[in-house]
């Protein structure tokens, strides 16, 4: 048993160093990014509504920059479940790739998400930090 782990591992071995490099990046951005956007988030985030249905002009750049801000919530929201089983800050990760990206339903389950006790300490504990006003959460 112990011997055909080993030769599985040895014929792996260049999936697994790239992984390991992978993991290691991600949670290295991880630490950096979360921080910013954690920052540029105003206080009242979470209590505050959009107005419902306002009219927007479909031009390529709004359709191009939504694309990108989806594709990177979800590059976000796949790195922060691989970092829920690897070295890094898996559930503030996803939290912030839904915060980027653009779905239906996305306000509830932001709503929901931050009620967790875990994420609301640990989004507030970021922003003292930073010495900014923790997120007010009804």
């Amino acid at each position: 048993m112990l011997e055909s782990i080993i030769s599985l591992l040895n014929t792996y071995q260049h999936i697994f160093i790239y992984l390991g490099i992978v993991s290691s990046l991600c949670f290295v951005l991880s630490l950096v990014a979360i921080p910013l956007i954690i920052k540029r988030l105003p206080a009242d985030y979470f209590t505050y509504l959009p107005p419902e249905h306002a009219p927007v002009r479909l031009s390529l750049k709004v359709v191009l920059l939504s694309t990108c801000k989806n594709i990177i919530g979800l590059i976000l929201i796949l790195a922060g479940l691989i970092m829920l089983i690897t070295p890094g800050q898996g559930v503030l990760t996803v939290l912030v790739g839904i915060l980027v990206s653009d779905f239906p339903g996305k306000l509830a389950f932001e709503r929901w998400l931050i009620t967790r006790s875990v994420v609301k300490h640990s989004l507030n504990w970021i922003r003292r930090k930073q010495n900014l006003a923790e997120f007010t959460i009804e």
